[in-house]
């Protein structure tokens, strides 16, 4: 019986739906309910007020949690491109532009020092970096990710964003699951994370006001704080995973796509103009005839040499230094502040 169950429930529900958004919701709301109870009324206490409700009232309060469990699931499946982009670093808005900039400046540095030259260096730069220093992301999942969306653009001259759509479809299904399956567990670390944070944030908050004891404040709040930070570190090597198929699915299948659309791939400088004739008539609507025409004119000769300056350097007027800062990655601040609030907070519950 438990097994035509979970079998009726499985064909209800996609996998991917139960571990990465019913699961995480499920734990969540689970949490929520017990650090609430514990806090206030003491397990002991709320397990008898339980047992002392009659079947109804039970019944009610099942639904109930069900119904918060499920709308938290379907909240949390409409949301992963938003945490994707979120943990790789795109912080526009101005509140987290400071952030942005600590971590870029940081990563810059990190990424000045690689030398293609050293096998260790290079293999970092292969999978860990973008290739060009102004493309560098403020996170090491950013970073990431971005290598990966980079590669056919250097190689190719391939819009990734342009073509990966169009591309998708014409994957043979075997490669299609692999993708999808690594974007899954990507998927699922990066809401452990999320999840985690939100709740070390909002248990922590309650605990304060309520006035519990530190040590269940120091339990949720550094606890939550821990996973979050594990949960990033463990979405990372999906991540690469995910990165090094997306350079295969470019490398190997772009030719299924340019026979699809009716166009050959010819000679490499070929296909670098045809792919950019593509993404015009895509983006702006351009006709292919006029791209290639105005490619095949000669060019004047200028040099595309741009000066991007010292990223990331603190130096003034004059060259002297204006100020000196600490410089540590993201995660660095993240457990620092995590210790610093921790022990602010339960200096004030003891």
């Amino acid at each position: 019986m438990l097994g035509a169950a979970l079998k009726e429930t499985t064909g209800l529900f996609e996998r991917r739906f139960l571990l990465n958004a019913l699961l995480p919701a499920l734990v969540l709301v689970g949490l929520c309910g017990a650090v609430a109870v514990g806090s206030t009324a003491g397990p002991k206490a709320g397990l008898a007020a339980w047992n002392r409700q009659d079947t109804l009232l039970k019944a009610l309060y099942s639904v109930a949690f069900v119904a918060a469990v499920v709308l938290v699931a379907t909240w949390l499946s409409g949301l992963n491109a938003l945490l994707l982009r979120w943990y790789e670093g795109d912080w526009s808005r101005r509140p987290w532009r400071l952030l942005a900039g600590v971590g870029r400046r940081w990563h810059s540095r990190v990424h000045a020092r690689l030398r293609p030259e050293r096998l260790p260096d290079y293999q970092r730069l292969y999978s860990g970096y973008p290739p060009d220093l102004a493309e560098v992301m403020p996170t090491r999942l950013g970073n990431i990710l971005k290598n990966a969306v980079l590669h056919p653009e250097g190689r190719y001259g391939i819009d990734a964003a342009l073509v990966w759509p169009r591309l998708y479809p014409l994957l043979p299904a075997d490669h299609r699951a692999t993708l999808a399956a690594i974007r899954a567990d990507l998927e699922f670390f990066l809401t452990v994370s999320f999840l985690a944070g939100l709740f070390s944030t909002a248990s922590g908050l309650f605990l304060l006001v309520t006035g519990a004891p530190a040590g269940l404040f120091l339990l949720c709040y550094a606890g939550g704080a821990a996973v979050a930070l594990i949960g990033y570190a463990c979405a990372l090597g999906p991540a690469r995973l995910y990165g090094e198929q997306v350079k295969v699915t470019f490398d190997v299948y772009r030719g299924d796509l340019l026979k699809q659309l009716g166009h050959e791939s010819g000679s490499e400088d070929e296909e670098w103009v045809l792919w950019e004739a593509l993404a015009q008539q895509w983006y702006r609507g351009a006709p292919i005839a006029a791209t290639l025409r105005a490619a095949a004119e000669p060019a004047d000769d200028v040099d595309g040499v741009a000066d991007v300056g010292d990223v990331g350097s603190s130096e003034g007027p004059g060259g002297r230094r204006a100020w000196r800062v600490v410089r540590l990655p993201l995660s660095a601040w993240f457990v620092i502040l995590t210790l610093v609030v921790g022990a602010v907070g339960a200096s004030l519950l003891v």
